[in-house]
């Protein structure tokens, strides 16, 4: 039989099958932890988001909120499911009164789509924190936009300087070298070699928050 023509493809698809069989296995074992990982860490983000505004009307610290989760976040973060609106958005509520909002929004970076949470000022008008969900750029270039010196340029930021306009309610800015040192409040540092991304973020922002103010001009979240 071991001579025969037939035996090594035999034995090769036997082989195929077992080994296939404990991939899919294997998968169907990890596929309920990696999704509950992945749960925790999106909630965490939008967490950590609101957590400096959560921290400004109770006794702790953004750190030790961040810390309490999940408690934390079941406490103090609320899902909402407004009408026709096309964004998952959340707020954070601290004795019956709201004191953010978090929005996940989606944009095109240079090699592939980018998804990222913005929590919000209760008019919507002010960034309050930015975090990069996911991306799909250059490691080393690009995907540097999740660094914690570019994302921290957009906090506490007004962002809604014209509220009343029908066509684009947001600032618009300027981007200068990562080694410059910005002098007007318009003036941002971009990622050093990706400009195009570093683009690609001012345009997902600009694009959401005229989504979003558009939206809640009319209605209620």
């Amino acid at each position: 039989m071991k001579d025969s023509f037939w035996f090594p493809i035999v034995f090769m698809l036997i082989n195929v099958v077992l080994f296939t069989g404990i991939l899919a296995v294997m998968y169907r074992y990890s596929e309920v932890k990696i999704e509950t990982y992945e749960t925790a860490s999106y909630q965490q983000k939008i967490l950590g988001t609101m957590a400096a505004k959560i921290a400004e009307v109770t006794e702790q610290s953004p750190e030790e909120i961040i810390a309490a989760y999940p408690s934390s976040f079941e406490k103090y973060v609320q899902k909402l499911e407004p009408k026709d609106f096309e964004r998952e958005v959340y707020k954070a509520v601290v004795d019956d009164q709201v004191v953010a909002y978090c929005f996940e929004i989606k944009g095109n970076g240079l090699w592939g789509s980018m998804r990222a949470l913005v929590s919000t000022s209760t008019d919507f008008k002010t960034i309050l924190d930015f975090a990069i969900v996911n991306q799909q750029e250059t490691p080393g270039l690009g995907a540097r936009i999740e660094e914690k010196w570019f994302l921290e340029q957009f906090q506490n930021r007004l962002f809604v300087v014209n509220p009343e306009s029908n066509d684009d309610v947001t600032q618009s800015y300027e981007f200068i070298a990562e080694t410059q040192t910005p002098v007007t409040d318009r003036q941002l540092k971009r990622v050093t070699g990706a400009t195009i991304t570093s683009d690609s973020v001012i345009k997902m922002l600009r694009a959401e928050f005229n989504y979003i103010y558009d939206y809640v001009r009319s209605n209620e979240l």
